[in-house]
Formats: structure tokens, sequence, C-alpha cells
């Protein structure tokens, strides 16, 4: 998947910062500082080009500092290859007083947006910007290019204490703007941290916030119990930003609502060869009814008894069902992809990608636990770490070609990333297949050449190719056992290896799981951190939802709990829902997950761990 988060953050800070006060070329601070007997007085300049061509006719400190604004109005411009270049050429050390503001914002801004926001950080960071009497946009900018870094390198608290601050200087649309960001931001935290952050939140406005999120984030599941904790939170915050202007998906709380469905029709297999699946999610869904207070009768009917898809819907309907929650079997979504729906509809399986683009049926959604979402996020964790030569290896099968497509067209040509596509067979030999792939072969080869030619007997320790920075593995648990061992005997050990939820099965033991070490995956909070009472009920009346059959249970539980959210979803597309099966947020009817991260490591499978940090 797009690093959505990250492009929404980039592209609401240029918003603010652009609209949060009157537009000047420079601030005043230049042209009333840089009178010296010396040197003739700063002129504002207007253009890239001009302050190019004053910088050439200038003395230093001037040069510089023509340079330094040419370098402000090109990123301004959106010019940014440009910017970079200019601010490449400045001696930091030459730069005068008055200029050092605005090419340490220029800089930090080209630094975020080139995707390093700890070099963003250090740049905004390394001394008090105070000193330079910063106006009130350029406030603006320093709070708001800092929140985004804080966001990016995981410090959501830093980054909301700085939206905080920078909020009482903003008015009108980049207000709601930068409101929204630091809301939504807020609910990327578990409930519990959020309660305990609230606790001990010294600034009022901020413990506000983290209180109207730790709240929605414990009601989400329930949205008639939300939307009553939503009033009493009100009453006792009377005066909070958030109180006089609600988050959108808050205020859009009375419609999820108001619109629950008050008869809910299971289409699900309870027979014939997809029982076991059907079963695994319907429970899932009794699980999710019994949790959100019965507030809803279901109607369950066993799609395996019907040849007709779009007639046992229209029985559904009859019996005064207004929402319908599957079916499961591709074929039959695909069926009702082509029907005129009467009522909304959940599909627990999607189309295929170019005839989801044609679907222009406004009742049909659709919900699955699809290997192509994990693929795509997985090439998106390389770019964002900046590996620019990815070796994929992936199965030759229908299912390695599905995920392999979707891992390529994560990426564009302006990425300027090359992927060296390996794919191996059912009875593949995976020493020789790596080996191969590895290059190690044709080192070995060139040194026989050499004691050929030579005639000279010497040691030679083969090596692998270089030109791979990166290894995404689209494999599953079995064969990545063989895979990652062989990767580290031909000396690959020092290349991250990315890889999908199928690696992680829960019926793994730790020593099974030693060959699996070091490989980075992956997957839904079901299985990386099942916590909660909910997860808890569900396993102690299931057992077999331990097992494999495991995040089935999260797709039923999921499937219910997100039904009433699903018109504010397509309707504001920014909106995340925090789920089981991951972050879903919805894209052409479809919903789309972002599976949280882990790794292997001596057997042991550990969870990427949240950054903690004071308040």
């Amino acid at each position: 998947m797009k690093s959505i988060q990250h492009i929404a953050y980039l592209t609401i800070l240029f918003f603010i910062v652009s609209c949060a006060a009157p537009t000047a070329n420079q601030s005043n601070r230049a042209a009333v500082s840089t009178k010296t007997p010396a040197l003739p007085a700063i002129r504002a300049i207007r253009s890239v080009k001009e302050g190019l061509r004053l910088a050439n006719l200038a003395s230093e400190p001037n040069a510089t500092t023509y340079r330094v604004q040419a370098a402000k109005i090109a990123f301004e411009q959106n010019d940014f290859e440009q910017a970079r270049r200019i601010i490449t050429s400045i001696n930091e050390s030459q730069i005068p007083a008055f200029a050092m503001l605005d090419y340490l914002l220029t800089n930090a801004r080209l630094q975020l947006r080139e995707g390093d926001p700890i070099a963003a950080l250090a740049s905004l960071n390394q001394q008090d910007l105070s000193r330079y009497s910063p106006n009130p946009q350029e406030q603006i900018t320093i709070g708001l290019t800092k929140a985004t870094a804080y966001q990016q390198t995981g410090r959501v608290i830093a980054a909301a204490r700085e939206r905080t601050l920078s909020a009482p200087l903003l008015t009108g649309q980049p207000s709601i703007e930068n409101q929204e960001t630091l809301f939504n931001n807020l609910l990327t935290l578990p409930t519990s941290m959020l309660k305990s952050y609230a606790t001990k939140a010294v600034d009022n406005d901020l413990r506000g916030w983290l209180s109207l999120a730790a709240m929605s984030k414990q009601y989400q599941n329930r949205p008639s119990q939300h939307l009553r904790a939503l009033s009493n939170w009100k009453k006792l915050w009377a005066g909070h930003p958030a109180a006089e202007q609600l988050p959108r998906r808050l205020a859009f709380l009375d419609s999820i609502v108001a619109g629950q469905p008050g008869k809910i029709a299971v289409l699900l297999p309870q027979t014939g060869p997809l029982a076991a699946a059907g079963q695994a999610i319907l429970k899932g869904i009794i699980s999710a009814h019994f949790d959100q207070g019965q507030e809803s009768e279901l109607l369950f009917y066993d799609t395996a008894l019907w040849t007709s898809t779009v007639d046992l819907v229209n029985v559904a309907v009859n019996d005064g069902a207004d929402f319908i929650l599957g079916p499961l079997d591709k074929r039959r979504v695909e069926a009702l992809a082509a029907a005129r729906l009467k009522i909304p509809v959940l599909a627990l399986n999607r189309l295929n990608q170019s005839e989801s683009v044609k679907n222009k049926n406004g009742n049909l959604f659709f919900f699955s636990l699809a290997p192509e979402d994990e693929a795509k996020q997985l090439a998106n964790r390389g770019r964002e770490a900046g590996h620019k030569n990815i070796l994929l290896i992936a199965p030759d099968d229908d299912w390695g070609d599905r995920t392999a497509n979707a891992f390529r067209s994560e990426f564009t040509d302006l990425d300027s990333v090359n992927i060296f596509e390996n794919r191996f067979g059912e009875d593949e030999s995976y020493a020789e297949f790596v080996k191969d792939m590895l290059a190690v072969d044709e080192s070995e080869k060139r040194a026989d050449e050499l004691r050929r030619i030579t005639g000279q007997s010497f040691e030679f320790k083969p090596r692998r190719r270089q030109d791979i920075d990166m290894i995404a593995l689209l494999a599953d648990a079995d064969k990545s056992r063989q895979i990652n061992p062989a990767l580290a005997f031909y000396y690959a050990d020092n290349l991250p290896v990315y890889a999908t939820s199928l690696v992680h099965t829960q019926r793994q033991n730790k020593i099974n799981n030693l060959d699996l070490n070091g490989i980075r995956f992956c997957d839904m909070p079901w299985k990386l951190f099942p916590a909660g009472v909910l997860v808890s009920g569900v396993q102690a009346t299931w057992p077999e939802s331990r097992g494999d059959l495991g995040p089935l249970y999260a797709l039923g539980l999921d499937a219910f709990n997100i039904m009433p959210r699903l018109r504010q979803l397509r309707e504001m597309p920014d909106t995340q829902f925090y789920g089981l099966t991951g972050t879903l947020i919805m894209e052409q009817q479809t919903l789309i997950r972002e599976l949280a991260w882990g790794y292997f490591e001596q057997g042991e499978v550990v969870s990427m761990p949240m950054v903690v940090e004071a308040i």
C-alpha cells in the first residue's frame, strides 16, 4: 500500500503553511537588518532566477543571503530539485544571522520531503530558533514541520504537542486541517497508552485531545455508547477546541448511530468445501454481535444450499434484512457485482483489481484478507527505508503472480528502483536456487578460470552479487524455513529480509522458527498482539481460533464492527478503522488493510515496539 499517511502529512503541511498567514516573499527581518556600511542592502527578490543572478553579482554575506532566498522561493514553487541544488551549494558558515531561519526551515522541509525526518528534526532542534524572532507565519512553519517529522519517527505525542502549540496561530481551513491531523494521529496509539498519557499531560488542551482519542478508541466498535460518551466528554471539556469544532469523524457519529441496521443477513457457507472458513467467520460475527449488546437481529443463510446468490439476496431482503454480510465465494461476489442491490452488502471477498475499478454498484462493498495488501506494504516498507535494488522471491504459481504484481505496482519510474524477480517451483532445490539467484556460482567460476589461467592454487572465498540491498520474500513458512538459511549460507545474511504474514503461522514452535531468524514480516494485530476482553473471550469459547483459522475469526469480528461505518469510510477517505485484521481504509469501496510489523529473534516472534514518550 502506498504510504498514505506520509503523503497526507506533507500535503496538509504545505497547504497550512501557504494559507496560515498573509504571504510575503521575504520576512521584514531581512530588509531591516541587512544594511551595513560595507555592503549594499539586500533587496527582496521575486524569482529564483533573480536571486541567483544577484548572488553572482554580490559579495558575501549578501551572495549567500540571495541564495537562501532563492532556495526558499524554489521550494514554495514546488521546484524541489532546484531548491536542493541551491541549498547544497550554500556554505552554512557564511549565512548571516538574519538569513539563518529561512535556511534552516527550507533545508528541514526539503529533508522531510525527501523522507528523512530525523535530519529535519536535527536541522530545527540544533539551536533555539526563537533567537531569530520568527514571525507568526514562520512559527507555524516551524511547529508543523516539527510535528510532521515527529509523527514520521513514531513520536506521536511530540507531534500532537507541536500541533497544539501551533493551533492558536491558525484560522479557517488550516486550523481545521491541523485539528483533523492531530486527532487522527493520536488514534494510531492504543487505548491504554492514550489513557496513560492523558493522566500525565500538563497542557490542558493536549490532555483534552488525549482523553477524546482514548474514549473514541475504546468505543469504536459500539457506536451508540460512543455517542453517549462523546456527549459526556463535551460537557466535561466545554471550551476545548474539539468541543467547539468536533473532528469530522466524530461529527459523523450521529449519522452512524441513526443508520445502524436493525436486521442483518449473514450469507456464508455452513456446509460443503468452504464450511470451515464460513463457520469461523460466522463465529466471529456472532461474537461481535454479542459484544455490541445485540442491538440488531441476525438472519443466517447457508450459501452452499443456493445456486443463485442474487435469488438468496432477494430472499433476505424479503425477510426484512436491511444489510447483508457475505458471501465468501468469489464467484458469488462477482455475481452480485453485476446485479442491482436494494440494500448494502459487505462481501467477504473482492474482485480483481481491473473489475474493482469498473464496479459502479454503490451498495456493494468488499472486505477480505487479500495477500496483495501485504505485498504492497512490503514494497512501501522498502521505499521508506530507501532501498533501491530489491531481490523479489516468489513462487511460480497464481498466488506468486498476484503478490509479485502487487509488489511491483507500488513503484513508479520516479522511484528509480530496480527489482530483480526470481520464482521458485514446488519441488525446487532451494540451496541451488538461492546460490544461482545470488550469483555465487559465477564467483566460483571466475575463481576456477583464474586458477586455470595462472596455474596457481589459492584459497578463495566466494562472493554473492553486490547489486541488491533488500530481499522481499513472498513465501509461506515452510518454504521460508529453507530459503532463509540458504540466504545466510550464501553470504546474504547482512541484507534485510521482508515477508508477508504467511511466514508466521500460529502453530509454529520456537525450534522451527530458528530458521526464520531475522525475517521482518507484516501481520494482523489478532496474531501479533491478541489482547483485550473480546479477543480473550473468543479464544476461550472457541480454542480453534488460536490456530490457523484465527484470522477468519478476526475477519468476522471486523466485518460486523465496521459495518455501520462503511458510509463514513467512503465519504471520508482519510478515516481509518482500527481492527483486529489491521488498520482499515477504503479505496473504491474496497477495504484495504495496513498491518503491524514483527520479526523473528531466537525463534521467538517479537512485535515492533511503539515509541514510548515522556510527557
